[in-house]
């Protein structure tokens, strides 16, 4: 196809195609040209020979497609040809505009859903023939024609193609049909029930019409039309109104005709009468109709042959169970007519009987005065549970239902005009017994865990019996009286309550902070647990179960049967064992004085890994004894908060700036001494309290446990003193002079300082007397030493002390007299300073002796000059001029040295036995002595 801008046209070629129609060929040809559209139109259908039976159904697909590339339509129909040389019936066509079309002889089964084509794909096109028909038979094949618009906007067909035929074959059904009246006996008693079936056997049933009619003896009951809608005739309208007749269609073949209650004039013959209207392709109708055979139906009239019995469901029944008793009515004939009802209670004497309630034939109670309330709240409820059995249930049963009930049953048949005639009577009775809960209603209450410890959980058993009955629920309230100090006869308090309405209220006893209280209650249990998580020591006590019995009434009120309480249980929540365990190994310490003590406390087990400790460190200051000798007293206490406390002890020695307590781990405490003394000798040890946390927050002492002992022993320095022990001899004339020495060639520690005495021993008529020569103290005071000395110190003192060196003292005694002679020896004394700044003696140790002898005075110059007077005055009096001036100027000499000298005595630290002048610098701060050098009336 081409198409131009001035005058477009269009140019079909088709090839021909044999046994196919060649399409019209449209051509309007201008000199501008023309275009070839190629046939590619396809029409497949599969061929095969079909049989088919009347009021089936068919379905054929058609295959129709084309290549052509330009836009064009396509129209699809399926034919029928009866016979090869009659012209084809147009079944079903779809038009180019997409519009179905059915021919003229099936639009009506077009209409009705018969007959319908259906696109299944883009090429696939499916005709369905529902209740196929003996005009149906024939040749089918599909036809399709491609169409293309002219520019005219008119539309040509282009070509048109036809499937292969399909044969097919429809054999007539069978339109006769069979009717069959059945029924299940023909004998009757008066007031059974009748059912009269009439069966229609044919074939294709779901599309035939049929209408149905039932005949009493030559007279009509009612008929049953193709809408299965009934009518009835004559007096068969009010029975139906009543119930007393059924007319209905059960399935498409099967019709019933059902009389509730028969009557004597009931019986007769019966039959079934069916018509079928069939409708023929013009629409006309055609009745064909059949008659069932005759049913001869009997009907005996009705005498009372009735049994009753009455049943219970128990002769012993708990109190708020129910009462049912079943009045069961049998009869000869197997069959009942219309029964009535009554129910009487007698008491437990017999001797009073009640009305309850009656139910007439036709189902309606009614109630007794002094049961209806009771029956309004559901408590009672008579009624037919079957055609023979009837009913009585007394819900909640009382201990006052108990008694001798009866059931009157009266049989009845209907009359006319809705009326009932009595035809008997019999009576049946049974005697209930209603056992009341109050006398076996008991409470018990168990646990197995009487003892817990702190932390630890407990259950409670609260059970109740008899069972839990939803008409007679418990009540039950746990009481508790606690067991704390200060309150041995406290009141029991409440501590929740499960409510028979199933609430729970918690009383005005509140647990612990830590301790968590659970209440557990199964509804259709009578079992109450009490549960206590993380118990402490406001859980112990006495627990105590008081259970209600509560009772539902009729009109849903409330009312308490009895109230019980359950034996006492006593639950102790105690501390939980210590494990606590410190190393008990005993240990000793030697150690030098001024030095530090250190002592562990390890902690070998725990209870728990939560558990705070408070260590406590002790001490036993024995002279002599053992650890056990002497009283233990407290140094120091950390507590579990980390909190430390001096003991009395500690304070009263002044020990908090030397004693401390630290902690390594958490298992390792340390206490540490530092500067050591001699009078910190003893036992320690150290006492660990372990505290637990309880489930209120609250510390409390778990255990303590003490240590083994560590021996301390302070000593003093180990002692070097050594003074020169050699003895020597010296000889002097009198007035002359001696030097005594004292050497200390070794000494404990270098922080010693000495005191020295010189002694001397003479022999006496009493025997050796020893007297102190001159002594000097530790401190480097004269005379402070361990002695006094015989000669009084002063400005005419014969005594000279030097200190040359460190380790060097020497004494020397000018003018020496005849009774200067004597054994000498110095003693010396080595003084150490404690930690407490406090001096004291170390050792002593005595030096060699020096033997001393004075020898009488010799001839000297000096008597000769004395016994020459001009010699004498010579050498006595001539002189004093020169040596006069020689003095002044030794003098002045000697003054600048002077104050040379009398600082170095400041710094020995030397006091002078006779001073001129009074101030004299000394440094108590000076570890070595001074070197002092003593004169008569001066020191140098």
């Amino acid at each position: 196809m081409a198409e131009q801008k001035s005058n477009p046209v269009w140019q079909h070629f088709t090839k021909p195609t044999p046994g196919k129609a060649r399409c019209n060929i449209c051509s309007r040809l201008v000199s501008l040209g023309a275009e070839v559209i190629l046939d590619t139109l396809s029409v497949t259908s599969h061929s095969q020979a079909l049989s088919r039976v009347e009021g089936d159904s068919l379905q054929l697909n058609c295959e129709v497609s084309r290549q052509t590339l330009q836009h064009s339509h396509l129209s699809v129909g399926w034919y029928l040809r009866a016979e090869p040389s009659t012209p084809p019936l147009d079944l079903l066509t779809l038009s180019r505009d997409f519009v179905l079309r059915a021919g003229t002889p099936y639009k009506q089964r077009f209409a009705s859903g018969d007959l319908r084509l259906d696109k299944m794909g883009s090429t696939a096109y499916r005709l369905t023939i529902h209740r196929l028909q003996p005009a149906d038979q024939g040749l089918l094949y599909c036809e399709a024609s491609e169409w293309i618009q002219d520019p005219d906007r008119s539309w040509y067909s282009m070509t048109r193609k036809q499937s292969e035929k399909t044969p097919l074959k429809v054999q007539p059904a069978d339109r006769d049909f069979n009717i069959q009246l059945s029924t299940e006996r023909r004998a009757y008693m008066t007031g059974e029930p009748l059912e009269l079936r009439c069966a229609i056997d044919a074939q294709n049933i779901l599309e035939r019409y049929f209408s149905v009619s039932w005949v009493f003896s030559s007279s009509p009951v009612a008929m049953v039309g193709p809408n299965a809608v009934p009518l009835l005739a004559g007096d068969y309208v009010q029975r139906e109104t009543t119930g007393q007749l059924t007319v209905r269609k059960e399935s498409q073949a099967v019709y019933l005709l059902r009389l509730q209650n028969l009557r004597p004039e009931d019986a007769g013959k019966y039959i079934c009468r069916v018509t079928e209207r069939e409708r023929t392709l013009t629409g006309d109708f055609i009745d064909r109709s059949k008659r069932s055979r005759n049913v001869q139906v009997t009907v005996q009239p009705l005498r009372s042959n009735l049994t009753v019995s009455l049943i219970s469901n128990s002769t012993d029944i708990e109190e708020s169970g129910t009462i049912q008793l079943m009045c069961e009515i049998q009869s000869i004939s197997g069959k009942v007519a219309g029964l009535s009802v009554t129910w009487r209670r007698l008491d437990r004497n017999g001797s009073t009987e009640q009305h309850i309630a009656a139910l007439d034939q036709e189902g309606v109670v009614k109630l007794s005065p002094a049961y209806s309330d009771r029956a309004a709240y559901g408590g009672i409820r008579a009624e037919r549970t079957d055609i023979d059995t009837f009913s009585l249930s007394i819900y909640t049963a009382l201990p006052s239902d108990e008694g001798q009930y009866e059931c009157e049953v009266t049989e009845w048949l209907p009359g006319p005009n809705n009326t009932w005639d009595s035809i008997g009577e019999k009576t049946a009775a049974t005697y209930v017994m209603v056992q009341g809960k109050e006398p076996s209603f008991f409470v018990f209450a168990s646990s197995r865990t009487p003892s817990v410890t702190y932390g630890d959980s407990f259950d409670l058993q609260c059970i109740v019996k008899p069972q839990h009955d939803p008409q007679m629920p418990t009540a039950v309230t746990w009481r508790f009286q606690p067991q704390l100090d200060g309150l041995p006869d406290a009141a029991f308090r409440d501590l929740m309550t499960f409510s028979h309405d199933g609430m729970i209220r918690w009383g005005d006893v509140a647990p612990g902070p830590g301790t968590r209280i659970t209440v557990e209650h199964a509804t259709s249990s009578s079992n109450f647990r009490l549960s206590v998580n993380r118990a402490g020591p406001r859980e112990a006590g006495t627990y105590l179960c008081s259970a209600q019995l509560w009772r539902k009434n009729y009109n849903h009120s409330w009312s308490m049967v009895t109230e019980r309480n359950s034996n006492l249980l006593g639950i102790n929540v105690l501390k939980p064992v210590s494990k606590l365990t410190l190393q008990q190994t005993n240990q000793s310490v030697v150690l030098v004085e001024d030095g530090r003590i250190q002592i562990n406390c390890s902690i070998v087990a725990q209870t728990s890994l939560e558990a705070q400790h408070a260590v406590l460190w002790y001490t036993r200051r024995s002279g002599t004894g053992g650890a056990g000798e002497a009283q233990a007293e407290l140094l120091l206490k950390v507590d579990q908060e980390s909190a430390l406390k001096y003991g009395a002890f500690a304070e009263e020695e002044r020990l908090q700036s030397r004693v401390q307590a630290e902690r390594l781990s958490s298992q390792v405490h340390r206490l540490t001494l530092h500067r050591a003394e001699l009078a910190d000798s003893g036992y320690y040890f150290c006492v660990v309290e372990e505290w637990l946390s309880d489930p209120s927050g609250d510390w409390y002492l778990l255990g303590r446990e003490a240590s083994g002992f560590t021996k301390v022993l302070v000593t003093q320095p180990e002692v070097h003193l050594q003074v020169m022990e050699a003895d020597t001899n010296v000889t002097v004339e009198e007035a002359g002079s001696i030097r005594l020495g004292c050497s200390i060639p070794s000494q404990s520690s270098r922080d010693s300082r000495f005191s020295v005495s010189w002694y001397v021993s003479r022999v006496v008529h009493e025997g050796v007397a020893e007297d102190c020569v001159f002594s000097i103290g530790h401190d480097a005071v004269f005379g402070n030493g361990n002695c006094s000395p015989a000669e009084v110190l002063g400005p005419d003192s014969r005594l000279r002390f030097e200190r040359p060196s460190y380790d060097l003292y020497s004494l020397s005694v000018q003018r020496v007299q005849p009774s200067d002679r004597g054994n000498y020896s110095c003693l010396v004394e080595e003084w150490l300073q404690n930690p407490r700044g406090v001096w004291y003696r170390l050792t002593t140790s005595r030096s060699g002796i020096t033997v001393v002898t004075v020898l009488p005075p010799a001839s000297t110059l000096m008597s000769v000059v004395c016994s020459s007077n001009s010699l004498f005055y010579f050498v006595f009096f001539y002189p004093f001029p020169v040596f006069g001036l020689l003095f002044i100027t030794i003098l002045l000499v000697r003054y600048k040295s002077h104050g040379t000298a009398k600082n170095q005595e400041a710094k020995n630290g030397a006091p002078l036995l006779w001073i001129k002048e009074p101030h004299i610098n000394y440094s108590p701060t000076c570890l070595d002595p001074p070197a002092l050098g003593l004169q008569s009336g001066c020191v140098e």
